[in-house]
């Protein structure tokens, strides 16, 4: 009738290791052998039995809830979901000699929150790993002669370079602010002024604006283009040939996948179509291109994981652009630090380095 305990501590249970406590005259020796069969069983699974060293207790304590808490929201259920399931198998495989009973189930929940606590952390720093490398071979591309050969792997992104949740950035798509691009289009090209009577009642924006930004994107870059405009906009066409204002139109539909901002009231939701450019680009860890600045949502932005991502790879994913008056092309202003040096955090650099630098 005695009862097995899982390994979680060199003894192998109370009737484990010495043979010694409460069962010791019935039960040391075949403790023993319990207690080293499963704690091979921890070694050869990856588990770390001394986690559960309070053998007696099956409260998880604050600290691991805390862990979990935290990394629920920081790195959203996508990422824990996983995590949380190999964390029960582990827990499971850990107790697998134990018989079926009400302090097992306590201990199980212990095992499993504590193993999750674990996995959690492994994740947090195998991304600071990955942000680490690429730290190191950006110093030696800055500070070496010669240009290091950088593969890139079949999303475009820079080897190694991953943000802080882990991700790895996706360096083929792009999500654009067609309202900004529309609307400079038609200042710069098409000399819109509202101060102008006529150009108060048609609105900066022109369609044309964003068919050659489009154009550009996908065939001189080849990227994936995602355009975020207001719900049911409405704007003039140059192609029309009238003032007219229509809905978007179908070859710019073919061109660039539309995210519709939805029509919101009040001022705190006024530029909803900014932070929707901002919120699209972190899904999908990818670059943006809008000529606004946005300090305000550098600093205001409610979503602590967004906020901190848009302050960190501001430099290197938000794409700037001006159009040429003469051609009336569209171009892209893309900085002269390379990528890897800024996902790396590296926003400032002596202008001679770049001279020797890598460019990827």
């Amino acid at each position: 009738q005695q009862q097995q305990q899982p390994a979680v501590a060199a003894g192998g249970g109370k009737g484990g290791g010495k043979g010694g406590g409460k069962s010791g005259g019935r039960g040391g020796a075949g403790g023993k052998g319990e207690g080293t069969e499963l704690e091979g069983q921890h070694k050869a699974t990856g588990e770390v039995a001394t986690e559960a060293e309070d053998k007696c207790s099956t409260t998880v304590d604050d600290n691991t809830r805390a862990v979990i808490r935290e990394a629920q929201k920081r790195l959203g259920e996508e990422i824990v979901r996983p995590l949380a399931e190999k964390a029960r198998e582990n827990a499971e495989k850990a107790l697998q000699a134990m018989p079926d009973s009400d302090e097992k189930k306590a201990k199980l929940n212990k095992i499993r929150a504590l193993n999750l606590a674990r996995l959690i952390k492994e994740h947090d720093k195998k991304g600071a790993e990955n942000g680490g490398k690429v730290v190191k071979r950006a110093a030696e591309s800055a500070s070496s002669g010669p240009a290091l050969k950088r593969a890139k792997s079949s999303q475009g992104a820079v080897d190694g370079a991953a943000d802080g949740q882990g991700r790895q950035f996706d360096m083929t798509q792009v999500v654009v602010n067609l309202a900004n691009v529309g609307a400079n289009f038609g200042t710069k090209i098409l000399n819109r002024d509202l101060d102008n009577k006529h150009d108060r009642i048609t609105g900066l924006f022109d369609w044309e604006g964003v068919r050659r930004c489009c154009k550009f994107l996908r065939k001189e870059r080849k990227w994936q283009v995602s355009g975020v405009i207001n719900e049911n906009f409405m704007g003039t066409d140059q192609r029309e040939g009238t003032r007219r204002k229509v809905p978007v139109p179908e070859d710019i539909k073919k061109m660039c996948e539309i995210l519709e901002t939805p029509r919101l009231t009040g001022s705190t939701h006024s530029s909803a179509d900014d932070e929707m450019t901002i919120r699209s680009a972190f899904r999908r860890n990818c670059r943006f291109l809008d000529n606004d600045n946005y300090r305000d949502w550098l600093q205001q932005l409610k979503d602590e994981k967004v906020r901190s991502w848009l302050n960190t790879y501001q430099d290197m994913l938000q794409l700037r652009y001006y159009w040429d008056k003469g051609t009336g092309t569209f171009e892209l202003l893309e900085g002269n630090i390379p990528d890897h040096l800024l996902a790396s955090g590296v926003t400032t650099i002596d202008k001679k380095k770049l001279w020797t630098a890598a460019r990827a």
